[in-house]
């Protein structure tokens, strides 16, 4: 069986090239090892459209009050999306919350790898998971599933 190695197109490096560089360095080791192909959808992210995202119920960070994650240059945090070439295909999975959490358990793992082989400075943390205690989703009052950010170790 030919194993695939993916690897991120043109807008997703753009949008990874504003996080910080353990973000990078994480999220470029997972899209080479992850079996489902994903993409970069945002990394910085200017205050007015995070205000517009609290303003949906899409954020519970304002932007101006509180910096969020996005809001620092370079970014540290970064969402993500499920890639497949076929749009059909595509549009039904690019959100979906089972392929969002294969990809989010790679990231976490190729995170733990890094940090212990001191390859990074900072350990990543998942919004289906907040509080790292292996409940996805059932036990977090806000669901984020696409996005990964830096925590202090």
């Amino acid at each position: 069986m030919m194993r695939i190695t993916y690897k991120f197109g043109d807008r997703s490096r753009k949008n990874l090239e504003t996080c910080h560089e353990d973000l990078q360095k994480v999220l470029n080791l997972a899209i080479s090892r992850s079996k489902v192909d994903f993409g970069i959808s945002e990394g910085h992210r200017p205050v007015e459209r995070q205000y517009r995202l609290y303003l949906k119920g899409a954020s519970k960070i304002d932007g101006y009050k509180r910096k969020g994650k996005h809001n620092y240059f370079p970014s540290l945090a970064a969402d993500i999306y499920i890639y497949h070439p076929d749009k059909t295909m595509r549009g039904k999975i690019d959100y979906d919350e089972v392929h969002l959490s294969y990809v989010s358990g790679v990231i976490d793992a190729c995170a733990v790898e890094l940090y212990e082989c001191g390859k990074i400075k900072h350990l990543i943390r998942w919004g289906g998971n907040w509080d790292s205690d292996g409940i996805i989703k059932f036990d977090q009052s806000f669901q984020d599933m696409p996005h990964h950010e830096i925590i202090e170790p």
